[in-house]
């Protein structure tokens, strides 16, 4: 806790290990409960391992200097675009308009992410026959048969990954990088998210990032309640994500105070470029 001289920030580090972005705002919640005086949380945490854990095994080895990544941090411009209610609504109308009627209903942060993968791809200027990744967190608790409970408290999260020609992402509409994403969202269900532990399992290796020169990333998610968590000084005024969380091409989504607040860190002249990209304006302009 740090008290600066308008307010108060509250900080917590907490290992991808211990717990998922559920898990994460689930701790930040019982902790506010309990500084604001609560006998009582009004959800409890439930760390029994779930069917999964037992069913593809245990592994355990011996963790050696091979293993460690020393922190750097890289000279990055990190910047908050909060896109209002309206420019959601617009931008995820925008998406499946442009979709063929059976392809389903892209979600607001498909339609966002889309958007954000299109343009910060054009401020890089990547040649046009080059790949791009773009990744996006998304949680296994509901996709698992049976499903997790609600209040347990742990890690099940993956990252999945949509690649496109350059060329290809900048030709096409906004609707056709939203339906890429879509798409592989759908096609993620309780079978592959128990063949990405299974063979984990079978082939264990140790978490060093998802960064990608020519990618994105967008990590958590505007699902979660931040700004209805009070310590017993009213509601947050913003978020801010840790160190160990930014480089180039990392966006942290979260649920804004009327609308999607985007966390977006890039290298400072590809940032330079993508405040001026003429797409992106023109989203930020809705009020």
């Amino acid at each position: 806790v740090t008290e600066l001289s308008d307010g108060v920030f509250v900080g917590c580090s907490f290992n991808h290990v211990m717990g998922d972005g559920e898990s994460f705002w689930h701790f930040f919640k019982s902790w506010s409960e309990i500084t604001s005086g609560s006998e009582i949380i009004s959800r409890a945490p439930l760390t029994e391992r779930p069917p999964i854990h037992h069913e593809c095994g245990r592994i355990r080895f011996l963790v050696s200097e091979e293993h460690m990544a020393r922190f750097s941090s890289p000279p990055l411009r990190v910047r908050f675009f909060r896109f209002s209610r309206n420019a959601i609504v617009c931008l995820k109308a925008k998406a499946n308009r442009q979709l063929r009627p059976e392809v389903g209903d892209i979600s607001s942060l498909q339609a966002l992410t889309a958007l954000m993968w299109r343009c910060i791809t054009r401020a890089r200027r990547l040649p046009v026959d080059q790949t791009t990744t773009c990744k996006m967190a998304i949680g296994n608790r509901t996709r698992l048969d049976p499903p997790l409970p609600a209040g347990y408290f742990g890690n099940c999260m993956e990252a999945i990954a949509v690649k496109a020609v350059v060329g290809e992402l900048l030709a096409q509409e906004l609707g056709w990088a939203a339906r890429a994403l879509h798409d592989r969202i759908k096609g993620h269900t309780n079978l592959s998210a128990r063949k990405f532990v299974e063979e984990w399992v079978k082939r264990p290796s140790v978490y060093h990032g998802l960064f990608e020169g020519n990618g994105v990333m967008v990590g958590s998610s505007p699902r979660y309640e931040i700004y209805g968590i009070d310590f017993g000084w009213g509601s947050g005024v913003t978020v801010l994500s840790g160190a160990a969380n930014k480089y180039d091409g990392k966006m942290s989504a979260y649920r804004g105070k009327g609308g999607i607040d985007l966390e977006v860190c890039l290298f400072p002249h590809f940032m330079s470029a993508l405040e001026s990209d003429g797409e992106l304006l023109d989203m930020l302009s809705i009020v």
